[in-house]
């Protein structure tokens, strides 16, 4: 239970507080998590479905994002946060870190982590801090709990966070392949401020809808509570990233959007 309130809390502490390769488990529906007392906010069961989570509702004592350290983003730079969920097959390493599942067997799963010998066994943590493995300047944060052990590979469940600097977005046409992390993303934005991580922005509020700045001459910029916006290109010239917003409110000085980013990040 922990771990839906830990969804819901990310989903509405993103889009509040900024203004104010998911695969399926095996024999497993991918249904989405039942979210209680939530608001009808635009979008929001399709944030969830994006970020592909299984139900781990029944799951005990899975991470939350409180339990991540403190951070603060300078102004070049984007933090993405929320929950995760992979399954680790024998011989793989989680991108970005360095645990690497090496064998399974009666007692549990065998890992190495920062080249040394761990072994896990359900309940216990696969955590990371440190530079994303593969790319400068991404910081990664991974806090996961085993719930599963298979006969040649591990599931678990958490929440991580990727930090990227240096930022400089490009909008351009991306086919997103390899290694993608799908993270909640929102933005809240004043009267001509340019969201963070794109290079669309927020001109006014019109009877037509909030309008949209940064688009081509020949797209309509209009955007009514509950739209999409959709954004592709260079986050920075070696990640790419795609979103899929919703505006979630807007008046005559604020944007507000959310939804979910998705990015593609090199790996050692």
């Amino acid at each position: 239970m922990r771990f839906v309130k830990n969804i819901a809390l990310v989903l509405l502490a993103s889009l509040v507080l900024a203004a104010c390769d998911m695969p399926r488990l095996p024999s497993e529906p991918a249904d989405l998590p039942q979210l209680p007392d939530l608001p009808q906010l635009p979008g929001m069961s399709d944030v969830l479905r994006d970020l592909g989570l299984p139900d781990l509702s029944q799951i005990p004592n899975l991470p939350a994002i409180d339990d991540l350290p403190n951070l603060n983003v300078g102004p070049n730079a984007v933090a993405f946060a929320g929950p995760n969920e992979r399954r680790i097959g024998v011989g793989e390493t989680i991108p970005g870190t360095d645990i690497q599942l090496v064998s399974v067997n009666e007692q549990g799963a065998e890992f190495r982590i920062d080249g040394l010998r761990a072994n896990r066994t359900i309940g216990d943590s696969l955590d990371y801090e440190g530079p994303w493995r593969g790319a400068n300047g991404v910081t990664y944060s991974l806090r996961l709990r085993v719930y599963n052990i298979g006969s040649n590979s591990v599931r678990a469940a958490g929440v991580h966070r990727l930090v990227v600097e240096n930022i400089q977005p490009v909008e351009q046409q991306v086919n997103l392949s390899g290694t993608t992390v799908s993270v909640p993303y929102a933005a809240s934005v004043n009267t001509g401020q340019t969201m963070k991580g794109l290079t669309f922005g927020y001109a006014q509020s019109t009877d037509r809808g909030a309008e949209i700045t940064g688009l081509p001459a020949d797209v309509f910029p209009y955007r009514k509570l509950g739209d999409s916006i959709v954004w592709e290109g260079q986050l920075r010239p070696d990640i790419l990233i795609e979103y899929n917003l919703r505006v979630l409110l807007y008046n005559n000085s604020n944007l507000q959007v959310g939804g979910v980013a998705t990015l593609q990040l090199p790996t050692q």
